[in-house]
């Protein structure tokens, strides 16, 4: 009996291993993506690439296209995460998931804070054409980018686990998130609020933050099961 608790705990010792490894190869990466991005972004070389994808974006448009991309951009607007929130933290205090519902609000609330920090320090001007939606605010990095894939990853990622548990298919809530973050920072793009590079800066970093506090949310759910044990 021993032998087999002493298996199935190495085994998932190995799982998480691999896993942080995997999760600190990503941070890394996107951490390397953010840095290039504002180097370039300091050193005024990122108007070829931000013209050549904008045009391409740009020329797909049609109303009802547009249409649709003014919905996706309000998938990414305050009062929207605000009704998410509410909702996703009621279930989860009913499920005494406590350290969830905490690590749901950080990941939130660090991602726009962060986000503010970095717009004032980096202070880029949006697109100079005209807006398809109101904005304000500075550019660098994308707002709307960088929270929507803390916010709307950490709910997946709480969802992912819920059906793990329950040894359900969870593919379908990683392809559904993945789609729909991208599409709220297309939209961004496409209504011409946002060079390519500010989205692409916003889900560098957004990814980071929320790498860490999926972290943080699993250290803390390991160090509660210990004590329980102990």
């Amino acid at each position: 009996m021993n032998d087999l608790n002493t298996t199935k705990t190495k085994k998932a010792l190995e799982k998480i291993s691999l896993e942080l490894i995997i999760g600190i190869i990503a941070a890394m990466a996107l951490l390397g993506v953010f840095a290039k991005l504002t180097d370039e972004l300091l050193e005024n070389e990122l108007q070829g690439f931000d013209t050549l994808i904008s045009n391409i974006v740009y020329s797909l448009q049609t109303p009802w296209l547009t249409n649709i991309m003014i919905f996706m951009t309000h998938a990414g607007d305050t009062y929207t995460y605000v009704f998410l929130v509410i909702i996703v933290l009621v279930i989860l205090i009913k499920k005494s998931l406590k350290w969830e519902a905490f690590v749901l609000l950080i990941t939130i609330l660090g991602s726009w804070a962060m986000n503010t920090f970095l717009k004032g320090s980096f202070e880029r001007e949006r697109p100079d054409l005209e807006h398809l939606v109101e904005v304000g605010g500075y550019s660098f990095p994308s707002g709307h980018a960088m929270v929507s894939i803390a916010a709307y990853g950490i709910i997946a990622y709480l969802l992912i686990q819920y059906l793990r548990k329950s040894g359900k298919p969870y593919w379908p809530v990683v392809l559904l998130a993945g789609i729909w973050i991208l599409l709220i920072g297309f939209s961004r793009i496409y209504l011409h609020v946002h060079y390519p590079s500010d989205v692409i800066a916003g889900f560098s970093a957004g990814g980071v933050w929320l790498l860490a506090c999926i972290y943080a949310l699993s250290l803390l759910n390991r160090m509660n099961r210990h004590r329980k044990v102990n």
